[in-house]
């Protein structure tokens, strides 16, 4: 069997390694910066997988919008309802007519994504 050796640079490896894929979780890296706070009451801004605020506190017969500031769509989830995806831009409103604590998440991103309202 002929075998040829190869020489190749440290550089060369490490170029190799990045159009391979590794390091790319590294490489690709972005710190994004949560959507800003709104700026109207009781509305809740959806961006970069946050809902801000997290938590927000009305009293009963409040209606809450969540408006979705990014280019992910998002869906905003109760145990009982779920609403419409939402584009950039979109909102979605619901009324809280009963004190209680009611959680919710992103319909599409699951868990990783949390909110919730108290209705004192």
């Amino acid at each position: 069997m002929n075998r040829k050796r190869i020489h190749v640079s440290r550089r060369g490896l490490l170029l190799l390694a990045l159009a391979l894929g590794f390091g790319v979780q590294t490489a690709g890296a972005i710190d994004v910066p949560p959507p800003p706070a709104p700026t109207e009451p009781n509305h809740v801004n959806i961006g970069w997988m946050v809902f801000v605020p997290a938590q927000i506190t009305v009293p009963a017969g409040t209606t809450v919008t969540w408006v979705n500031t990014d280019d992910s769509n998002h869906r905003i989830k109760f145990p009982d309802q779920m609403g419409p995806r939402l584009d950039k831009g979109a909102s979605y409103t619901r009324t809280f007519t009963t004190p209680g604590t009611y959680a919710y998440e992103c319909g599409i991103h699951g868990p990783r994504m949390t909110g919730s309202v108290i209705v004192k």
